[in-house]
């Protein structure tokens, strides 16, 4: 996978705030397998947090990780900052904003980590 992406994908659907662990908003999860070519399959058991991203609306910090894994190590995840001392753990680890024409925008950066492949 390439790091430091940003695409611009058109969506008809509006984000959500997520505070805790869950599924991956419909715009990510399109980006994955339509963008980077993940078999829809491989997300069934990857999770994420996401908080706001500062003086933003529409933009969240998103990290995404496998929840499975994450119990076997025994982290409790209960939001975004919960990852901050197993990155190790995190699969990716970006951005994503929302606009209003319904089109969004997503970053991931160097945590870019393997994904589960089926």
């Amino acid at each position: 996978m390439e790091k430091n992406e940003t695409t611009v994908v058109s969506s008809n659907s509006k984000s959500h705030t997520i505070d805790k662990p869950g599924a991956i908003p419909w715009e990510l999860r399109h980006y994955l397998v339509t963008e980077k070519g993940l078999d829809p399959r491989c997300l069934c058991n990857l999770k994420c947090v996401r908080q706001p991203k500062e003086n933003s609306k529409s933009a969240f910090n998103i990290r995404i990780f496998n929840f499975e894994k994450i119990a076997e190590q025994g982290v409790k995840v209960s939001d975004y900052a919960s990852l901050n001392n197993h990155m190790h753990l995190v699969l990716l680890s970006g951005w994503y904003e929302t606009f209003e024409d319904n089109s969004f925008l997503v970053k991931f950066g160097e945590t870019e980590k393997c994904l589960p492949e089926i």
